[in-house]
């Protein structure tokens, strides 16, 4: 914000006419609120980004449908702005739009935030040990809040008599990391501590952390805004906005929402009867039995592009969006050609 107020550069005047814009849409639908002006003023790039890109898809929409076409929830489910109803005819119907910035995590700087958020609770269990935190892939696994944690390390730890302390392994629950959706398997290794150590406390060292695919964010972000998606049968679209360091394509979204591409091919008595065909795996958000309360997912591709929003329908979705509702210039769509197909429209 400081850059944005004080830089002569006029390479910037083009980001701060945008800012402009989208803070007089949000003085427009009267979202100006402590709130918001937290979130912009507290410093943290990601909160800034984040608000911005529920404003700059909020403008995206009136430029594509006009004015008055938005109906804003000031207070969502969490009390946080970004949440509204794009009301697409004159007989009120309506499509809510949750929007989303998707944030990759540097492995080594989330492992040492992680590391650090585990040591605020091991370090306060009276009991010589070492901590294993190693980052794995989304996946299952009981979610652990901070209290519980500590009250798990407490009963757990403490109950372990010093004398009988030799070096030993024992595994913890998995842990789950509720702002990136990262599964952390947690071991102990006890070390008997030396005679002249007393309070001695448990260290955390970091185990080795594996990268996760670009995909695995973009669900994770799906997976978060599926959680604040209304019950009944409204419509409902959720946008995907990249950040400034990740940039978001089409493959990408493909694998995310459809599955990985594989080749199936058919076999009979260790020989092929017709030749292999290209599937997608069924490892993607869009499924038969669930997440059918997204009616589609849209990808914002950015300010001053000739197609700013691409709508990815959920062939699976309980209450689609007919494409005639989206049909206007600057929206490009993906939609169920038959049982096995999509095409581009």
């Amino acid at each position: 914000m400081y850059r944005l107020l004080t830089d002569e550069d006029s390479g910037l005047d083009d980001w701060r006419n945008n800012v402009n814009e989208c803070l007089e849409l949000a003085y427009r639908y009267d979202l100006v609120d402590a709130d918001l002006e937290a979130r912009l003023k507290k410093g943290d790039r990601e909160s800034w980004q984040s608000t911005m890109n529920e404003l700059r898809v909020a403008r995206v929409i009136e430029e594509i449908f006009g004015r008055g076409c938005l109906r804003w929830h000031p207070q969502g489910k969490k009390q946080k702005v970004g949440e509204y109803e794009l009301v697409t005819n004159r007989i009120d119907t309506s499509i809510f739009v949750e929007v989303k910035t998707v944030f990759p995590r540097d492995i080594e700087r989330l492992e040492n935030r992680i590391i650090y958020k585990l040591r605020r609770y091991a370090g306060q269990v009276p009991i010589p040990s070492h901590l294993h935190v190693h980052i794995e892939v989304l996946g299952t696994s009981e979610s652990f809040s901070g209290r519980r944690f500590k009250d798990f390390l407490f009963r757990e730890l403490s109950a372990i008599n010093p004398n009988d302390l030799a070096k030993k392994e024992s595994k913890l629950p998995d842990y789950k990391d509720n702002s990136t959706g990262l599964h952390l398997k947690i071991e102990t290794l006890l070390i008997k501590p030396k005679e002249k150590e007393q309070n001695c406390h448990i260290g955390v060292i970091g185990g080795g952390a594996r990268s996760l695919e670009n995909e695995a964010y973009i669900k994770h972000s799906l997976s978060k805004a599926y959680e604040q998606l209304p019950s009944g049968e409204k419509p409902c679209l959720v946008i995907i906005c990249p950040s400034t360091a990740f940039p978001i394509d089409e493959d990408g979204m493909l694998d995310a929402l459809l599955g990985h591409l594989a080749i199936r091919y058919y076999l009979q008595n260790g020989g092929p009867i017709k030749e292999p065909e290209t599937i997608r795996k069924p490892d993607g958000f869009f499924q038969p039995h669930r997440n059918r309360k997204v009616s589609a997912v849209g990808l914002y591709k950015g300010r001053n592009v000739e197609n700013p929003l691409e709508i990815y329908h959920n062939p699976c979705g309980r209450n689609p969006i007919p494409d005639s509702m989206l049909m206007k210039e600057g929206i490009r769509q993906l939609v169920k050609a038959s049982d096995t197909e999509m095409k581009w429209i």
